[in-house]
């Protein structure tokens, strides 16, 4: 009676078991997620371009726009400089051989410095982009928006 009662009862649960393995209904396609855009990174070359080509006749805003497309376009070397610079700050007798790693960097990016001082000389040559230079509020709130690090070197 025993065996019949424990047969019995895997019978019972292998035939729970396969009722709930009823094929799904094939399920609705569901709208596709909104793709959100990635910003492509600007090149920085372009930007100064841009800037001296139509920067002169460009309002506050649009100057802002283009101090965006700046700053994301210096994001990559900033990141890098920023993790170099933890590193320093964490083991100061390591700073010579961290210096080399920000030579590295500087060659990676060799241009940088050159169009960097074209850009801002450029905006402090026009009135509204000396505007958007002079509001240093505007200027921290976006660089934490985009998550550019401020770097000290």
């Amino acid at each position: 009676m025993k065996k019949f009662l424990i047969g019995t009862l895997a019978l019972v649960l292998c035939l729970g078991m396969n009722s709930c393995k009823k094929e799904a209904a094939p399920v609705e396609k569901a709208e596709a997620p909104a793709t959100e855009q990635v910003a492509e990174t600007p090149s920085l070359a372009d930007v100064v371009a841009k800037a001296k080509a139509e920067g002169a006749n460009w309002s506050v805003d649009e100057w802002k726009e283009a101090f965006k497309s700046f700053a994301l376009a210096i994001k990559p070397m900033m990141v890098k400089l920023s993790e170099v610079m933890k590193k320093m700050e964490a083991d100061p007798s390591k700073a010579a051989g961290l210096a080399a790693d920000i030579e590295n960097i500087q060659k990676e990016f060799p241009d940088v410095d050159k169009l960097m001082d074209e850009f801002t000389k450029f905006a402090e040559s026009t009135e509204n982009g000396k505007k958007v230079i002079d509001d240093e509020e505007w200027g921290k709130k976006m660089l934490e928006e985009l998550g550019v690090p401020d770097v000290d070197l």
